[in-house]
């Protein structure tokens, strides 16, 4: 018996493999962005009534901008779920960015989010490594720290062997920064 080859296009296959891996990540990632942002609005501080959340802006604003990393971080949740009554990406990704760089873990994987899905920043799987990377370090060992492992690992799988290593070097270079 004669085997023959098969009738199909092998690169039609790896692309369509590579789609479904695209498909998993953005349904993880969309399920991880409304996750944290209920765990992190659940201590109270937001509710659903408007003068609430006006006073918590007045109270975070001036905190974050004296440089408070935990009022940074709730201001860019606050924009990247609509809590602040409007939904600015790119406004989130520049709060927590402050607060990323002075070592939130929350903020480290909200930015994380954005870098992946190309929300109010370029999407760049390299720097959402690099954030997931650095917010798994600053976890304590649980369900954050193991989420954050899982979703930088998934990046990985959308980078070249290069990229990769880059990424690692990036990461190690910003967490010298703040020993």
């Amino acid at each position: 018996m004669r085997v023959r080859k098969r009738d199909y296009d092998t690169t039609a296959v790896r692309t369509a493999g590579q789609g479904m891996m695209r498909f998993m990540l953005a349904v993880v990632l969309s399920l991880g962005l409304a996750g944290a942002a209920r765990a992190e609005f659940g201590d109270g501080a937001v509710t659903d009534r408007l003068d609430q959340k006006a006073e918590a802006f007045r109270t975070w604003l001036p905190q974050a901008l004296r440089g408070d990393s935990l009022a940074q971080f709730k201001l860019g949740a606050a924009f990247s779920t609509g809590r602040a009554e409007i939904e600015d990406f790119a406004e989130a990704a520049r709060w927590f960015h402050k607060a990323a760089r002075q070592g939130n873990p929350r903020a480290q994987n909200g930015l994380a989010i954005l870098y992946a899905k190309g929300l109010g920043v370029r999407r760049n799987y390299l720097e959402a490594y690099v954030w997931w990377d650095l917010a798994a370090e600053r976890f304590e060992h649980g369900l954050r720290h193991e989420q954050a492992i899982e979703l930088r690992d998934m990046m990985a799988a959308f980078m070249t062997p290069a990229q990769l290593e880059e990424a690692k070097r990036m990461a190690e270079a910003r967490q010298a920064e703040w020993e």
